[in-house]
């Protein structure tokens, strides 16, 4: 168990809770009461937490404020996608096909975004709930190379890349005013966010032109 005295949560859960706890005393023995009486509504908003969470302890003994704090990702969908490093094109001019050979000279790096949250953590949830295969950063090179047949006057693309997904997902917050977390749970507020995913699987696809 960790305390935590220095500030409070960061964004703009830390401001919410920290205004509206500004006389703590009074609100501590409002929450008091409220759950005593059984028929109130911070009651009927009393819930149990998912299992699983990560709880972490916070206390601010000036303001007499103690209480745990988790978050929750869920990942609401997910779609693969390529994120194209460098591209090339092949045209065929003549009456038989061709083969057109592409080698990679890009080194990009491809690192997880997050809108919403902490991007360690929502890489946890991706990697068990998406795929096994996205990684926090990949980065391509040089000198790989890919052939493809070109039909007579035709073209195709040559894209080298990484494999990805975009994510959609929710953050669930949740707080716990209980000496055991997730105990008289509380949900707090959940945000939408979107995410970039890239996975460990780097290389050329070729597309008709």
């Amino acid at each position: 168990m960790t305390d935590h005295h220095a500030r409070p949560r960061r964004g703009s859960r830390r401001s919410m809770r920290w205004r509206s706890r500004a006389a703590v005393g009074v609100v501590l023995a409002a929450l008091t009461s409220t759950l005593t009486v059984g028929t109130s509504t911070a009651q009927a908003n009393a819930t149990d937490c998912p299992p699983g969470l990560h709880w972490v302890y916070y206390s601010w003994p000036e303001w007499s404020l103690r209480y745990w704090a988790a978050d929750e990702y869920v990942v609401n969908s997910s779609q693969p996608t390529f994120l194209v490093a460098e591209e090339r094109s092949v045209s065929n001019g003549t009456d038989t096909v061709a083969t057109a050979t592409f080698t990679s000279s890009v080194s990009k790096t491809y690192g997880l975004t997050v809108t919403v949250g902490v991007s360690y953590t929502l890489f946890q949830t991706l990697t068990t709930t998406v795929s096994a295969s996205i990684t926090t950063s990949t980065t391509t090179t040089t000198g790989v190379s890919a052939s493809a047949s070109v039909p007579p006057h035709g073209r195709v693309i040559g894209q080298y890349g990484v494999e990805a997904y975009n994510v959609n997902y929710t953050l669930n917050s949740y707080e716990s005013y209980s000496d055991t977390p997730g105990e008289n749970c509380y949900h707090t507020s959940s945000t939408q966010g979107t995410s970039v995913a890239p996975t460990v699987y780097t290389g050329w696809r070729v597309l008709p032109g």
